[in-house]
This record gives structure tokens, sequence and C-alpha cells, in this order.
């Protein structure tokens, strides 16, 4: 049996919580100082809106699952099979407590809404909010077991399961929710930027016909750019049995990539632009993008163990992100790329991507075709991770010189080849 917990996505309505912060964007932009706001522009004044308001959906971490065990006494009163007639009065025997710890990334407060699909009987477990080692809390999950009841597990393992599911269930409603969100807000931004765009400009037109100048504060400090750039934050732990080592969170992982997907778009929306470029050209504007949300971390050519990598995020002295990008010639160069980058890779890293771009090719649906095929077959190889994104692929590899430290590696592959007489 289960101790007391406390129910879950139960205490808040999260539709009318998400609406609620829809209704708190106009408060967030005028707050923002005046001569702040008009010195920005209106890309900037979103980004920045954008960054305090995003909600952030729970994500558990079951690889990084860890148990507790200990000796307790379980009071059993209220057990059918034991026939206790006096339930007033605790009835104690000598049990086993199993404390299970799931960590998790996200918004905490979520735990407590209830998303807009949801069931009469929701999930019970506590949730321990303590911040470390790159996650932002613990969903917490406590058995008390009679001894003498205690089998070979199983049927624990099948209700620990049953629990996970369910929670798990409920997260994917709350982050549909959470998404449409997350959608709706860029556009109510921009709206509510709007509004005080003109609410200002009628402002100005009063001072104006007064005809009468303005004091100046001489106390007022220059306006510099809103602070809306992202920071390499505090990395996740190892996977189980590997040494504890630096990275980047996942979330921050995704943000690199999205930069990245959102260029090599930009490429293949106009090839005729970029198809005459080489391989260290087309990074160099990827590098500027990615400083752009970097404040100019991102560096290329930087030496890195065995070689000079194309693009390498470093925080604090360290590689979190590092990348090549290579230009598609065959199997044999593909190979020799991953072998690269896995050269770069120093025992600190544990995230990186494979930038491909078709400039020579027609046919770009062969090449989509036998590139994962071509990664499979690399020695290292551990196992595909499931990708959403099309002409994407991700993998977990072994690293090159220690086979119980795996990394991450994404590939991506952008076709921005141009016949010659359409150049």
């Amino acid at each position: 049996m289960r101790n007391n917990q406390d129910i879950l996505f139960y205490e808040y309505d999260l539709s009318g919580t998400l609406r609620n912060n829809l209704e708190k964007v106009q408060t967030e932009v005028d707050s923002i100082q005046e001569r702040q706001f008009l010195h920005s522009d209106d890309d900037t004044l979103v980004e920045h809106i954008f960054s305090i308001m995003e909600m952030s959906s729970i994500e558990l971490h079951e690889d990084s699952m860890t148990q507790d065990t200990k000796e307790t006494q379980v009071d059993v009163r209220y057990d059918i099979h034991r026939f206790i007639r006096d339930t007033s009065e605790p009835c104690y025997v000598p049990g086993l407590q199993i404390a299970v710890s799931v960590p998790f990334t996200g918004d905490p407060n979520l735990w407590k809404c209830r998303p807009s699909t949801y069931t009469l009987n929701p999930p019970r477990a506590n949730i321990n909010t303590s911040s470390r080692e790159g996650f932002n809390g613990y969903l917490e999950i406590t058995f008390n077991l009679p001894s003498d009841t205690l089998n070979n597990g199983q049927a624990l393992k099948n209700d620990l399961d049953s629990i996970l599911n369910n929670i798990k269930s409920y997260l994917e409603n709350i982050k549909k929710d959470v998404e449409a969100y997350n959608q709706q807000l860029p556009g109510k931004i921009r709206q509510c930027i709007s509004a005080r765009r003109e609410r200002l400009k009628k402002h100005g037109k009063v001072i104006e016909a007064l005809n009468i100048p303005l004091k100046r504060d001489s106390k007022a400090p220059d306006i510099s750019a809103l602070p809306i750039r992202k920071k390499i934050v505090k990395p996740l732990p190892a996977p189980p049995n590997t040494p504890s080592e630096p990275g980047i969170r996942k979330e921050e992982y995704e943000h690199i990539l999205k930069v990245i997907r959102h260029e090599g778009r930009s490429f293949e929306a106009t090839p005729s632009t970029f198809t005459k470029l080489e391989e260290e050209e087309l990074r160099d504007i990827i590098l500027a993008h990615l400083n752009g949300h970097y404040e100019g971390q991102a560096t290329g050519e930087t030496f890195r163990k065995s070689g000079k990598t194309d693009i390498r995020i470093e925080d604090k002295n360290r590689a979190a992100f590092v990348a090549e990008c290579k230009v598609w010639r065959g199997k044999a160069e593909l190979l020799k790329a991953l072998d690269q980058l896995l050269g770069y890779l120093i025992w600190r890293d544990c995230k990186a991507a494979l930038v491909v771009f078709n400039t020579k090719n027609a046919k770009f649906s062969d090449i989509q075709a036998k590139l994962p095929g071509i990664i499979a077959e690399h020695p290292n190889m551990v196992r595909p991770v499931e990708s959403n994104e099309h002409s994407e692929w991700r993998y977990i590899i072994k690293a090159e010189d220690d086979e119980e430290r795996q990394v991450t590696i994404h590939v991506f592959l952008f076709n921005i080849y141009v016949k010659q007489d359409e150049n």
C-alpha cells in the first residue's frame, strides 16, 4: 500500500490559469520603462515578454529514477484480508518502505493544475520542488508494504508502472494545453505592444499641442537592449553508471537545435543565395544567428581535443554544445564527419549535432533515404531516438574513447541544391 500522497492535477483549472496569464500580458508590456519601450523594436519586445511568460511543460526523466528503502511499521487496520474488527486504533506490523523518486524539468506549478482532459480519479504522489542537478524537482511515490505480503516484487512493479502511466497521461494532456497557450502568446504580445504604442502616440500629440519643452532628467540612464538573450544553464546529471559530467539541459539543447533548424530552413527557402557557399561560409551564417541568442559564446574553428570543431557554445570554459557542418559527398565522407565530431568531444561533452547540406545532388529524396542507414552502420551506434522533424534524426552514440559514456547527436539534412541554369 502507499502512504498518504497529495492529489495531483487537482487544485487549479489549467485552462483558466492560462487565460489569466494571457490577460496579464498587457501588464507586462506596460511595465517596461517608457523610454526603453520606445527604444526597442516589436520583435525585441515580443521575445523579451515571451521569455517571461512562456510556460514549460513538465517532463519526467525516468532514466534518472532512484529508489530508497528502509524498514518501517505499517498500519494494516484497514486491510480487509486481516479481519481486524476494531479500526479505531492503529494496528502495526513490520514492513518495508520503498520511496521512488523521479526527477522532472518544467514548471512545478503545473502539478497542481487540472488539464482540459482529465479523469475523476487523478493520480496521487508527492512533489519535491528542491532544484538541484539541473532538475526542477522530484516526483516522489512511496509504498509501505507489510513484510508478510512481500513476494517477488512484480505486483509492486506493476503498481508503479500503472501510477507512472496515469501521471504521464495527465502530463501529455497538460503539454497540449501549454503548447496551445505558447502558440497564442506571441500574437497576444504583439496586440498589447500595438495598443501601448497607439496610446503613447496619443500622449505625444497632447504633449506636442502644449508646445512646452519637456523637463529632462539628468540622472536618466542610457537606454540599452532588453535582457532577452538566453544563457547556458546548469546541466543534467550523467546517465547511470557513468561519472557526473557537465552539459546542457534538454530545453537549452532543443533551443540551440531550433535556431539551427530555423537558419537551415531559411537556406532552403532561398537556395540560390546559399548553394554557392562553402561549408565554412554556411557555418558562419549559423554562428552569427546563434550568437544573437548566446551573447557571442558561439565560436567557430575552435580547437577541441583532436581538431577544430565548426561550432562550439561554451559556458565557463567547458564546451556545452559542439557541432560539425558538412556538405553531402556520400557515405564515406558522412562517416568520416561523424568520426571527426566524436573526436572533438572531450569527457565533459554530452550533446552535439551534425549539420549536412546538400548542394550538389538533384535527387534529394535518395539522400534522405540513405542517410539514417549510413549513420546506423557506425560502430559506436547505440540506438536511434525518435525525431518528429522531417529530414532530422537523433542518435545515442558511444564516445570515441570510453564505451561506458554515451552522447546524443542530432543530425540535420538541409537541401539547398539548385540546377545550374537556375543559378
